[in-house]
């Protein structure tokens, strides 16, 4: 196995997990408006559980897919395909970014007019992040 396998495995593993966290904080959210009490808070907590583990899988996500950019000699002359994605990885990263920034504020103050956004932007997040792995499909299928 050489190491461009090796970091494809760990990208592409990262990506499937921070999917994956991303669909149960979503379903979460929806879940928890309906029910009250135990239950909700139940909910809440399992998100928060997930918070730490959702950035381990961004920052391997960012590393590994950098230094398959490297590994590849940058992105020039690759196809328009690999442009959108990485378009579309840039607004996945701003968006994570700033939906953390928003989480942090939340959990240090409980403020509820905080979720609002923050699931704006999980709903962006995920989005961008299906839109890059579409573009990725399209621009190494061939």
């Amino acid at each position: 196995m050489s190491l461009t396998q090796l970091f494809l495995i760990i990208h592409l593993l990262a990506i499937a997990m921070a999917l994956g966290i991303s669909f149960s904080n979503i379903v979460g959210f929806r879940v928890a408006k309906g029910l009250g009490g135990d239950k909700a808070l139940g909910i809440a907590a399992h998100r928060e559980s997930l918070v730490p583990y959702g950035d381990i899988f961004f920052v391997t996500i960012i590393a590994s897919g950098l230094v398959l950019l490297w590994g590849i000699g940058g992105g020039q002359g690759l196809s328009p395909w690999f442009h959108a994605k990485m378009g579309a990885v840039a607004i996945w990263v701003i968006v994570y970014i700033a939906m953390r920034w928003r989480i942090r504020n939340f959990l240090v103050s409980r403020d509820m007019s905080l979720i609002a956004r923050i699931r704006l932007f999980a709903h962006i997040a995920i989005t961008a992040a299906a839109i890059a792995l579409v573009c990725a499909v399209m621009a190494f299928a061939s």
